[in-house]
C-alpha cells in the first residue's frame, strides 16, 4: 500500500498546483474577452453617435464648414470596423458621405478631403456590405438554409 502512496502522491501535488493556474488562466481570458468585447462595443456606439451628429448637421444644412468637421473628426479614427452584424454605423457614414458629395454648397477641396479619408478608413471598400442582411446563426436556421447557403 505505501507504493501506491508514493506513486500518487507526486500526481495529486501537481494536480493541486496545476488545477489553480488552468483555473485563473481560464477565468483571466474569459474576462479578458469579455472587456475587449465591451470596449469595441463602446467605440461602436459611440462612433455611431458622433457620425449621426453629421448626418444629422448634413442633412438639415449641408455645408462646407458641416463638411470640414466630418473630415477632421475622421482624421482622428484610426480604423473603422465593418461588423455585418451590425451595421447601422456603417450605413450613417455613408449617408454622410452622400450628402457631402451630393451637395453644392460644399467645394470640391473639401469633397475631396473627406473622400481621402474615407478611404482612408476602407469605408468606400466595404460598401458591397451595407444591403446585406445580418447573417443568420446556424442554430435557427433550418437545415435546408444551411444547405443552401453551403452552395452559395
Amino acid at each position: 500500500m505505501s507504493v501506491l502512496e508514493f506513486g500518487a502522491d507526486p500526481f495529486f501535488s501537481i494536480m493541486n498546483l496545476l488545477f489553480p493556474i488552468i483555473f485563473f488562466a481560464i477565468v483571466g481570458f474569459i474576462v479578458f474577452v469579455i472587456v475587449k468585447s465591451s470596449r469595441s462595443y463602446s467605440k461602436t456606439s459611440n462612433t455611431l453617435k458622433d457620425l449621426q451628429g453629421f448626418a444629422s448637421q448634413l442633412a438639415d444644412y449641408p455645408s462646407d464648414d458641416a463638411a470640414e468637421r466630418l473630415a477632421d473628426y475622421l482624421r482622428g479614427v484610426d480604423s473603422f470596423t465593418i461588423e455585418r452584424t451590425r451595421m447601422e454605423p456603417f450605413r450613417v457614414a455613408l449617408g454622410c458621405y452622400q450628402l457631402v458629395m451630393e451637395s453644392s454648397s460644399v467645394r470640391e477641396e473639401t469633397k475631396e478631403r473627406v473622400g481621402r479619408q474615407y478611404k482612408r478608413l476602407g469605408i468606400l471598400d466595404g460598401e458591397r456590405f451595407a444591403d446585406e442582411a445580418p447573417p443568420r446563426s446556424r442554430s435557427s436556421s433550418s437545415h435546408h438554409d444551411i444547405h443552401h447557403n453551403h452552395h452559395m
